[in-house]
């Protein structure tokens, strides 16, 4: 059965990174706008700062690790569109109509 974990986002922050325990593991997030070409990306690193993955762009309501061969974490994320009726998400977006979840595999 999967388990669904709502990542705890701060609205008009443009650049945020917390800790996460995702499937009994703790990771590192970094969230940030990219004011250029005017998207949301993520970086994923171990809870040492290793990198597993950046710059994954936040495409709403499509699984985001699924089509990379990443095997930790196990589960993936989703940037959910909360009913905004926006073509894309814009800037004021994450937190409010926009929310990143993880869904858990285990």
């Amino acid at each position: 059965m999967a388990k669904y974990i709502k990542v705890p986002l701060i609205a008009g922050l443009a650049d945020q990174r917390l800790d996460v325990i995702l499937d009994s593991e703790t990771f590192s997030l970094r969230v940030y706008w990219n004011e250029y070409s005017g998207y949301w990306s993520l970086n994923i690193d171990q809870r040492n700062r290793d990198v597993i993955f950046s710059g994954i762009k936040l495409v709403k309501n499509t699984p985001l690790l699924s089509r990379y061969n990443i095997k930790s974490p196990a589960g993936d994320f989703v940037f959910y569109d909360n009913n905004s009726g926006k073509s894309r998400p814009d800037f004021e977006s994450l937190g409010n109509d926009h929310i990143l979840i993880y869904r858990s595999y285990n």
